[in-house]
């Protein structure tokens, strides 16, 4: 189901700053625009072209890099028989470019460039018979999937092809069955990515409320980057423009001594029931560090500098009704409350509040588009009832990695 959305809500929402970093740095949307709730893939139809193949288009954009081959797909070509050569880069990359470039399956192709998130390698390889005995070649083509340059997928294509045939038509057959492959086991999904990059479990690890208060949960779907996380939408039966989003992502930073689990222990648990029923346990310090509050601070003040963005291109007059403050939710969390006001010189004022915790290695950020007064029971009992992944093999990498 998909998210309907007027121009009051729109500015509700860049107000508590629920965006997305678009895939290319070149272009940046509101949640609404990036993150279909309808729709985790990404897929769409495509726009017919000379050579389409009907397939969805993927809605990223994409770098394509020629690549020297694998031993082992070297060692599958040699395999073919005693009479046989081959030749690398039998076809040629400038054919795998352009027949990416003329197909409708991604938002844009980007030869040789290093702009953007994904980056799909191709190596090629055709086994030719020295004797010329048949009218065919055996080609092998090696397609390599890289996310932000971390190998996620690859897979190894064989075709048989009319020797004869011109460049661009020997590229397209692998291509197209590595397209079909690819969208068939959602490699361009952000669930596919977040495996196989070894990104937090929120599938299985986040447990939020079906509801808060009056509010619903519509829906839970993980942003298109592992360091974004997840985001869950709640919806007021009466009230369209009342919402509530929280997003629960890793703290981008090394984690101070009790930072990991609030400084408790945990147990190892074996089962998504038995995580629940731990997390539900845990009991956590009411005493943040001055390295967690300097995190949650940071939080905050990126979304007052957005948000002041938004409404000075709007000619909306941004203040703080209240400043930044503690809010305890008792016996669960320390975290930290903004709440910020858009007057306009034409319409109603509009309010948003946003709150910061965190939760073992995780931010998570309850943010509201109504005033703190109406806010702070569901921020209360949103973190009395979350549950959230522990610190991903991706994020320990990634911190050790940190000076």
């Amino acid at each position: 189901m998909s998210l309907f959305v007027s121009r009051s809500v729109w500015l509700l929402i860049a107000l508590t700053l629920v965006s997305v970093k678009a895939a290319s740095d070149e272009s940046a949307s509101t949640f609404t625009q990036s993150l279909d709730l309808s729709n985790s893939t990404g897929l769409s139809e495509p726009t017919s072209g000379p050579e389409s193949t009907d397939a969805p288009v993927t809605a990223i954009p994409i770098a394509v890099f020629s690549t020297y081959p694998s031993a082992a797909m070297l060692g599958s070509c040699e395999s073919e028989g005693p009479h046989s050569e081959c030749i690398e880069d039998s076809i040629s990359p400038d054919a795998f470019v352009s027949i990416l470039t003329s197909q409708s399956w991604f938002t844009d192709v980007k030869p040789y460039d290093n702009g953007v998130d994904y980056e799909l390698l191709i190596a090629n390889v055709a086994n030719q018979n020295e004797e010329k005995l048949t009218n065919t070649e055996n080609h092998f083509t090696e397609l390599t999937l890289q996310w932000r340059g971390i190998e996620i997928d690859s897979r190894v294509i064989q075709t048989h092809v009319n020797r004869s045939a011109e460049a661009r038509q020997k590229a397209l057959e692998p291509l197209i069955l590595w397209y079909k492959q690819a969208t068939d086991q959602a490699i361009f999904s952000p669930t596919f990515l977040y495996k196989a990059v070894n990104a937090s479990d929120y599938d299985n690890y986040l447990s939020v409320p079906e509801s808060l208060g009056d509010f619903t949960r519509l829906d839970t779907q993980l942003y298109p980057d592992p360091f974004k996380g997840s985001i869950t939408r709640y919806t007021h039966p009466a009230y369209e423009d009342a919402l509530v989003d929280v997003t629960v992502y890793p703290i981008l930073a090394k984690l101070d001594g009790n930072t990991a689990n609030n400084g408790l222990p945990r147990k190892a648990v074996s089962s998504k029931k038995a995580f629940n029923e731990q997390a539900s346990a845990d009991v956590y310090s009411l005493e943040n560090s001055e390295t967690t509050d300097a995190i949650l601070h940071q939080q905050l003040d990126e979304d007052w500098i957005k948000a002041d963005k938004v409404a000075h291109s709007r000619n909306l007059t941004l203040t703080q009704p209240q400043p930044v403050s503690p809010f305890v939710v008792q016996g669960f969390a320390n975290g930290w409350r903004l709440s910020l006001k858009a007057d306009s010189p034409v319409d109603d004022a509009i309010f948003a509040t946003t709150y910061v915790f965190k939760y073992n290695d995780k931010i998570v950020k309850v943010a509201t588009t109504f005033p703190s007064d109406f806010s702070d029971p569901l921020a209360n009992e949103l973190v009395a009832h979350i549950s959230v992944p522990d610190e991903s093999v991706l994020m320990q990498q990634v911190r050790a990695m940190l000076k």
